[in-house]
C-alpha cells in the first residue's frame, strides 16, 4: 500500500469535483493528468537520485489548487504550496521537508519560469511536462469540450507543449524528443 494513499486518495476525490465542471469526463484529471504527473516524477526521481519522498508528495500536490480554484489558475502553484504546507505540517511532516516539497511545487509551471536548483525541482517540473506530452491528446479533447474551435485548441495546444518541453531540463528532452517531434507534426 502506498504511504501516501491518503493524499492520493484526497486529490482523486477533488479531481472528480473539479471535472464536473471543466473536463468532458469524470476521473479525466486523475487519469490522464495527475496520476501521470505522479509515476513521471517517481520515475524520474529513481532515475536521476533525487529524495523520492519529496518528489512524491510534490507530484500529489502540484495542481491542488487548480482543483478547488480553477478560475485563479495563474496562482496554482503559489497557492498549491501553500495548502500542501498547511496538509503537511497538520499532519506532522518535518517542515524542513516540507518546504523542500513546496519549492518544487512553485517551480513546477512551464509558463511561470524559474530557476530550479534542486533535482527535485527538476524532477517534478519535468514530470508535468512529460504529462503533457504523453497526453496530447486528452488536452485536445478538454479544449474541444470548452467549446474551443479547431484553430484555438490546435494553438492553445501547441503552445502548451512548446511551453512543456522548452522547461524540460536536457536529459529529460532527450527521453522525450522523438515524442515531441512527433506530436509538432501533427499540430498545425
Amino acid at each position: 500500500m502506498n504511504k501516501y494513499k491518503k493524499y492520493y486518495d484526497m486529490l482523486e476525490k477533488q479531481s472528480i469535483i473539479y471535472d464536473k465542471t471543466q473536463n468532458c469526463c469524470i476521473g479525466q484529471t486523475w487519469k490522464h493528468h495527475l496520476m501521470p504527473v505522479i509515476n513521471n516524477a517517481i520515475f524520474l526521481a529513481e532515475k536521476y537520485g533525487a529524495n523520492k519522498d519529496i518528489v512524491e508528495l510534490a507530484a500529489v500536490f502540484h495542481d491542488y489548487a487548480n482543483l478547488i480554484d480553477y478560475e485563479d489558475q495563474d496562482n496554482h502553484h503559489i497557492k498549491g504550496a501553500e495548502l500542501a504546507k498547511d496538509i503537511l505540517i497538520g499532519d506532522g511532516f518535518d517542515e524542513a521537508f516540507v518546504d523542500k516539497v513546496c519549492l518544487c511545487i512553485k517551480t513546477h509551471r512551464a509558463s511561470v519560469v524559474f530557476n530550479k536548483f534542486s533535482i527535485e525541482q527538476i524532477c517534478v517540473a519535468d514530470a508535468d511536462a512529460k504529462a503533457h506530452l504523453d497526453n496530447v491528446v486528452e488536452l485536445l479533447l478538454w479544449r474541444g469540450y470548452l467549446k474551443e474551435d479547431i484553430q484555438t485548441a490546435n494553438a492553445f495546444v501547441k503552445a502548451k507543449i512548446q511551453r512543456s518541453y522548452a522547461k524540460m531540463s536536457e536529459n529529460t528532452k532527450e527521453l522525450v524528443k522523438s515524442k515531441y517531434d512527433a506530436i509538432m507534426s501533427i499540430l498545425f
